[in-house]
């Protein structure tokens, strides 16, 4: 498998991160141009109910622990999967890595370039790092293949139509003065609920959009309305024949008004505070609409409303559980669609160059069970199994996320001292055998009870057998002092 000729460097600067007020475009051309991108950021930047809610969907992925799952039941495939893990562990940053994955769920798609290295001659294939890219400047064509969009310099009589190119958020036709198809295994592309008519993914922000233009305009007017009826307006009176220096006099009077706490005003002039009369749209009609829009964006992002609620107002605790299911419904979707995004790219091109690409690729997971949840479904199994359902052990291991014991580790099992007593005195299990479920060598002497059969005989030891016990301990206590010496 070849590597990709761009091996260990960027492709600078054509994926260099452009400025955030958008493409190198007049203003006049880029309305309605694949501009949506820099207003996606700009939404998440300047609202704070929105970007706390796009973050606690990120980091509900995050918080969780990934792990990678063999192809098979094989020594080579087990080989695989710890060497994969072992590459991916040593990426710097990859957590940072795929955090800017997940902002696929705002922008619809999240694009980073792999750099790709090779310590040493014949060595394994790693990642030097994960590089973020700004997702504005890559298209896809119809047949799937990434390009990359070449903005710089241009206007608008140098632009060119590509029709090949899938029209991206914003656009009808991608516009832009060149492009180049980019290589193979070297961009991993994440994207939010892609289509067949979303070819790019679902962004979030899209459908936001229009609560956070309500909220944005209504906090003007809330503003203005403020400044109206929260202070009231001075009106300062003066007879007909104040002269043009005394009412000057008196509009310095009125600005100082508002630092000063007294004030000396001479003989015929006086000052009236003018309270405004409120009509029929109150103070609360903002806050109201501001709320309706931050609920409809909790909707939207998480599924619900109580987990991102201010706390004027409450629910019931059933209400709150479903709530939080719904929430943690979102998270497990997430989890899938991530893991398939990962194995089906990263993963699967680091097994190609290091194995081939022949070799089937373990599977990527985030482990995002409830603890309570794993308590219910092992209540489930256990009565699955006392109904005579047969299970495989495999299933218990993947399904608890517990580690499965290859043939030379010793396990740890569930030992009833009890149990084995009541083996032991009649006769069911020899030494041996409980040795061995322990994972220790046979003695000599193990191969029979020790213990006669019957109430009384029961609690005495057998002779030869005690005589076997004590013969045994000293000759291995000779052989580990020869060992010594």
């Amino acid at each position: 498998m070849d590597i990709p000729k761009v091996l260990g460097r960027t492709l600078a600067p054509g994926v260099s991160p452009r400025p955030a007020d958008g493409p190198a475009l007049p203003a006049s051309e880029r309305s309605g141009w694949g501009d949506l991108y820099p207003l996606f950021a700009r939404m998440e930047d300047s609202d704070p109910h929105l970007c706390s809610l796009l973050q606690t969907r990120r980091n509900a992925l995050l918080a969780c622990d990934w792990r990678l799952v063999a192809a098979g039941d094989s020594s080579r495939d087990r080989v695989v999967a710890g060497t994969v893990s072992h590459i991916i562990a040593r990426i710097p940053d990859f957590r940072a890595a795929l955090c800017h994955l997940l902002d696929a769920f705002g922008k619809g798609q999240a694009v980073i370039e792999i750099l790709w290295h090779r310590s040493r001659t014949n060595g394994p294939v790693e990642i030097a790092s994960l590089a973020p890219r700004d997702a504005s400047f890559f298209a896809t064509d119809t047949d799937g293949n990434l390009h990359l969009l070449d903005f710089e310099g241009a206007s608008r009589p140098s632009l060119q139509a590509r029709t090949e190119l899938l029209p991206r958020p914003g656009e009808t036709a991608i516009w832009h003065r060149g492009s180049r198809l980019l290589p193979e295994r070297k961009f991993i592309r994440f994207l939010f609920q892609p289509g067949p008519d979303r070819p790019y993914g679902s962004p979030l922000c899209a459908r936001a959009y229009w609560y956070y233009w309500f909220k944005k305009n209504n906090l003007r007017f809330w503003a203005i309305h403020n400044e109206k009826y929260g202070t009231p307006t001075v009106m300062a009176r003066y007879g007909a024949s104040a002269t043009a220096q005394e009412i000057r006099d008196i509009e310095g009077v009125l600005q100082r008004l508002q630092t000063d706490s007294g004030l000396v005003l001479p003989e015929g002039i006086a000052i009236e505070l003018l309270e405004a009369k409120r009509g029929g749209i109150g103070p609360n009609s903002f806050r109201e609409l501001a709320d309706w829009c931050n609920e409809e964006m909790s909707k939207l992002v998480l599924g619900q409303t109580l987990s991102s609620a201010e706390g004027r107002r409450t629910g019931s605790l059933a209400l709150g559980e479903v709530h939080e299911r719904v929430r943690k419904d979102y998270t497990l979707a997430d989890a899938r669609a991530l893991g398939t995004a990962l194995t089906s790219q990263l993963v699967r091109w680091i097994v190609d160059f290091n194995f081939g690409p022949d070799v089937p690729a373990p599977e990527l997971v985030f482990d995002v069970v409830d603890p309570a949840e794993m308590r219910d479904n092992l209540a489930l199994d256990q009565e699955l199994i006392r109904m005579g359902v047969a299970l495989p052990a495999a299933y218990f291991y993947q399904r608890y996320q517990r580690p499965a014991p290859t043939a030379s580790q010793r396990s740890l099992r569930y030992d009833d001292a009890n149990l084995y007593q009541y083996h032991l005195q009649y006769g069911v299990l020899t030494i041996n055998e409980v040795r061995a479920t322990l994972g220790l060598e046979a003695v000599p002497w193990g191969n029979r009870p020790p213990r006669r059969q019957g109430n009384a005989a029961a609690q005495e030891m057998d002779r030869d057998s005690l005589r076997e016990m004590v013969a045994d301990s000293a000759a291995t206590e000779e052989a580990a002092d020869r060992r010594k010496h």
